[in-house]
């Protein structure tokens, strides 16, 4: 398919609006969720389009904290940074000169009386301090000294009300500690079908006989409002109080890496939300401060899958999650580039 036929590809919406407080599998509007999208103007500066981050990568999974910060650079943002373990930090750099990479993170086996917790703490706080939203998990691995980083900065981010989006090794922690996050309705959790039901039963939930959707709302009820992303043949988003169903048309492989694609696109949707909310750019004020994750999350859930169609269109069976990534910015277009009218440089 040629990307010139591709961009000719529009999706108007003729999707149920929101309403609020009642329970209903919908979609929200392209109107309302393209109301989070930063325009691109002269008036900007850098840092307006959002700074995030993507906690995780060990010498191990690199692919996938790499994933997540480029994502979200392809869908806009205006700084993206890894925070990632000593050993990871030479390949991941090697895969892009554009994202920030900290070595701050420490396995079991690169422990030493000069990397104590405390040292490790004070080198990522500053840089939470900077950020509008933070992707944990992501490559993470299975070390008990990177769990335990891990649970500290979950909780130094929900002190400073930091938007996160928790995926693949960091559920296995809420598994554990579910007090982390529970409450905290900034967070959005990303789990697949096994994910899931391991934390389903981490935390007790009896969901045999339950749907998708009302399974899902029972884990988001039982961490207190926090918004799940149950993916599958369809997304299942809730908070419990709403649920959004994300039947948008995907690829048929199943490469891994596709869920820190989802997790870079999130992130950057809950960081174009706090900047709305801080009122970074004139808007309408028309979307609810609480609604945002839920929002963010189906916005992802919709790029991603379109990105995962157009690039199995193009390679098939060998599909791989490099080739979707390279699709975000198509996908992008052919969703939001009509509803955004964005303003372009004059080529005088």
């Amino acid at each position: 398919m040629q990307r010139a036929f591709q961009r000719a590809y529009t999706s108007v919406s003729f999707m149920a609006p929101i309403v609020a407080g009642k329970m209903s599998s919908q979609q929200p509007r392209l109107q309302t969720l393209a109301q989070l999208i930063p325009p691109l103007t002269s008036d900007m500066h850098k840092g307006d389009c959002g700074r995030v981050a993507a906690l995780g990568g060990c010498d191990e999974y690199t692919g996938a904290p790499y994933f997540v910060a480029s994502t979200a650079f392809r869908l806009g943002v205006d700084l993206a940074y890894i925070i990632c373990e000593k050993d990871a930090a030479p390949v991941i750099k090697s895969y892009s000169p554009d994202i920030i990479v900290n070595p701050y993170l420490r396995s079991t086996a690169n422990q030493t009386p000069a990397t104590t917790e405390g040292s490790i703490e004070e080198k990522i706080a500053p840089l939470l301090s900077k950020l509008h939203a933070l992707s944990v998990g992501s490559g993470l691995g299975n070390d008990p000294a990177l769990h335990k980083t891990v649970r500290w900065a979950i909780g130094a981010a929900r002190e400073r009300g930091l938007p996160l989006v928790l995926d693949a090794d960091s559920l296995a922690i809420l598994g554990d500690s579910p007090e982390l996050i529970h409450g905290y309705r900034s967070a959005v959790l990303t789990p697949n079908a096994p994910e899931f039901s391991r934390l389903c039963k981490a935390l007790g939930l009896g969901i045999e006989n339950a749907s998708i959707e009302k399974a899902a709302q029972m884990l988001a009820d039982k961490l207190g409002g926090v918004t799940v992303v149950r993916k599958g043949k369809a997304d299942v988003i809730t908070n419990g109080d709403r649920v959004f169903v994300c039947n948008e048309s995907g690829g048929l492989r199943r490469c891994g890496g596709q869920g820190d694609i989802l997790s870079g696109a999130i992130v950057t949707f809950l960081a174009w939300g706090e900047k709305y909310k801080s009122g970074t750019w004139k808007h309408a004020n028309e979307i609810k401060h609480e609604d945002v994750p839920m929002l963010a999350a189906y916005a992802a859930c919709m790029l991603t899958r379109h990105a995962s169609f157009l690039a199995y269109d193009d390679c098939g069976r060998s599909t791989q999650s490099s080739n979707i990534l390279e699709q975000v910015d198509m996908a992008f277009d052919n969703k939001f580039d009509q509803l955004l009218q964005a303003v372009k440089p004059s080529k005088s």
